[in-house]
């Protein structure tokens, strides 16, 4: 979006006042009900785009989601079978391979574009995790896993360093498929999975059809994605040699390398070999994103692909996530071919240049665009349409300075009429190496229809700045995104925003690891909620799935610094905490692994600070269904309303909150 001042964003709000009172405000189940979209497969041809649909099912308290098709020129749109998934088209744009479970896990089918005469990929025997079609139609490429094996009953086992509960995802393979004969024979045969569960990807084929780009990791536990490789292996021999031979560190769920039409390979990995930095976008080692000085990874939202002869690259950049040109030779400067006001999901291309993106904007749920090669748009979907009586509140970037002189930003929503008298939450975000893009958000419609103003800071750290943003917070994980997002409060009672005698915080992952810091070292706020939050680093750096998260942050061996983790956690400075503070858990979660939370939580019991601890025992970093997202936000509006918030109907807390 555009880079707004305070000045406008108060305009903004006035405006939005004028429209008259709510016709009703928001409830959970509305926010739970929300259709989204969040991937989209073009045709090689450019006729046809397969997006995938999300949509709540209540009843059976899950999110169910299938892909449909839409005509590129009219949009019409036609549900395809919902139990396939992951579409590939073959590149003649005349069948599509899927993704179906089986009895031993996923296998290959292939439809006809309008998904009708489904035909299995005979010969596969392992589950299939990723695919890509060669450029001949011929053959697939595909990652596959052994089923995931039984539970024997062993007594003991090798504890990896990042796996404690044993998890012990099966290993991946890379395999090639003969469509027509129904064949297929193994390419690698080392040690090395080909993929883990946050470098699963489709392998890249070179434009000659004789080798595959993919990346591959030690073993397939989680954490081992700080040791993976950029490989090339050999159609033909199944040679294996590293396209990157020198160290090189990528974030989880990065962009994959692939092929561009004159063979060159471009890949991702944070543009100086060390772990806090922005990650670029290389060619043949050329560094070739450097002066956008923007994150490719984006919270791993970031994608990237080859279109004729030129890279585009989808990066949060301010807080828009905003698809870009880069020049593969470095030599013409990045371009911008989408705006900032609102954000890409996902996109995908064609052969002649055209791509076809999700978009969505504070006001519009995410919908089908078509951006031409010669730089038209035009919007082909209009696939969402809320219900008439629902309000929707203005959402906009407000900005301030910190102490340093960086210009911050955040997103900001709050109801019509006078702003200074409304209840404020502030939410710090995860990561820390996120933040929020601008878009529809349905909380936000939520909380701003019951009359809450919602504003989410970008404290250093955060993601959508230069590569300043990353480093600044090495060392200093609690108190300098503490005292930015004190001065992004300060700046918004300042311009008439919020009443500071109700103001509110709740945050989850680093967003309740802040949360934790701030109650243990202020009492500004009313109320707090820390939701699945880091509290301990010395445990989170030995419990979590994920220690190369306090690496980036803490040195490449913090064990040996226990001294430094101690300053910066929050359970160092239980005795100061005198904030009603709800802390919420997982009791599935490895991330930030929950004894954390209950080691904090007893610690401000013995100190006497008021403190309870809800516990859930089907979510994992957060919930993970439709029911548990409403209990976890009834629960948080509860407790604000507890200690001077609004009285909202849908917000309640569990039995025996006291």
């Amino acid at each position: 979006m555009k880079s707004l001042r305070i000045a406008f964003l108060i305009a903004g709000l006035v405006a939005a006042s004028g429209a008259g009172a709510w016709a009703r405000p928001w409830t959970l189940q509305d926010v739970a009900n929300v259709p989204f979209a969040d991937d989209v497969v073009l045709s090689p041809d450019g006729h046809v785009a397969l997006i995938d649909l999300d949509t709540t099912d209540m009843a059976h308290d899950t999110f169910a989601n299938a892909y449909h098709r839409i005509d590129m020129q009219t949009g019409a749109n036609t549900a395809m079978p919902s139990d396939l998934y992951h579409p590939r088209w073959a590149p003649d744009s005349q069948s599509i391979a899927w993704l179906v479970q089986g009895k031993n896990g996923a296998g290959i089918v292939l439809t006809d574009p309008a998904g009708a005469h489904r035909r299995p990929v005979a010969g596969i025997t392992r589950s299939v995790v990723d695919l890509a079609w060669s450029p001949d139609g011929r053959r697939i490429a595909a990652i596959e896993s052994a089923p995931e094996a039984a539970n024997k009953g062993r007594l003991f086992f090798m504890q990896p360093e990042s796996d404690y509960r044993a998890t012990a995802p099966p290993s991946r393979s890379l395999w090639l498929i003969d469509v027509a004969a129904g064949t297929q024979r193994e390419l690698t045969h080392d040690a090395w999975s080909y993929g883990g569960p946050v470098t699963d990807h489709d392998p890249s084929w070179s434009p000659d059809g004789h080798s595959l780009a993919v990346v591959r990791q030690p073993t397939p536990v989680y954490g081992d994605f700080e040791h993976a490789q950029y490989v090339a292996v050999d159609v033909g021999s199944g040679a294996v040699a590293q396209i990157v031979s020198e160290p090189f560190f990528a974030y989880p769920a990065s962009a994959a390398p692939v092929y561009g039409s004159d063979g060159e390979i471009a890949y991702t990995h944070t543009w100086d070999g060390k772990l806090p930095s922005r990650e670029d976008v290389f060619v043949n080692g050329r560094d070739v994103s450097a002066a956008l000085d923007r994150d490719l990874w984006s919270c791993s939202n970031g994608a990237m692909s080859w279109q004729s002869g030129m890279l585009l690259a989808n990066v949060l950049d301010g807080v828009a996530m905003r698809l870009y040109q880069l020049d593969p030779s470095g030599t013409r400067p990045p371009a911008a071919l989408t705006s900032s006001d609102g954000s890409v999901i996902a996109y995908s291309t064609a052969r002649d240049g055209t791509i076809a993106y999700l978009w969505t904007t504070p006001e519009m749920l995410p919908e089908l665009f078509a951006r031409s090669p010669d730089g038209t748009t035009r919007q082909v979907t209009h696939l969402f349409t809320l219900p008439a009586d629902l309000p929707t509140a203005p959402m906009r970037a407000f900005e301030w300075n910190d102490a340093a002189g960086h210009q911050l930003h955040g997103l900001l929503s709050a109801p019509p009429g006078d702003t200074a008298k409304v209840p404020l939450i502030v939410e710090p975000h995860g990561g820390p190496q996120c933040a929020d893009p601008i878009g529809f958000t349905p909380i936000a419609q939520y909380l701003a229809s019951n009359g809450y103003a919602y504003f989410r800071p970008d404290p250093p750290g955060s993601d959508g700045y230069g590569d300043w943003s990353y480093k600044a917070i090495v060392g200093d994980f609690g108190p300098l995104p503490m005292d930015a997002d004190f001065a992004g409060v300060d700046a918004l009672y300042a311009a008439g925003i919020g009443d500071r005698n109700r103001t509110f915080i709740e945050g989850g992952s680093y967003g309740g690891y802040l949360t934790s810091w701030i109650v243990t070292h202020s009492t500004r706020f009313k109320a707090a909620v820390a939701e699945v939050p880091l509290t301990d680093l010395e445990l989170e750096y030995a419990l979590s799935e994920s220690p190369n998260i306090l690496r980036r942050f803490f040195g490449a061996t913090p064990a040996t610094n226990p001294s430094l983790l101690e300053q910066q956690s929050p359970l160092t400075y239980a005795a100061a905490e005198r904030t009603p503070l709800l802390l919420v858990i997982g009791l599935r979660d490895t991330r930030a692994p929950y004894v954390q939370g209950i080691e904090f939580y007893k610690a401000l019991l013995d100190y006497g600070a008021p403190v309870k601890l809800i516990a859930d025992p089907l979510a994992g970093h957060g919930p993970n269904d439709p029911q548990g997202f409403n209990a976890w936000w009834s629960a948080t509006l509860a407790w604000f309303a507890r200690y001077g918030g609004l009285q909202l109907p849908d917000a309640r807390l569990p039995p025996g909150a006291g």
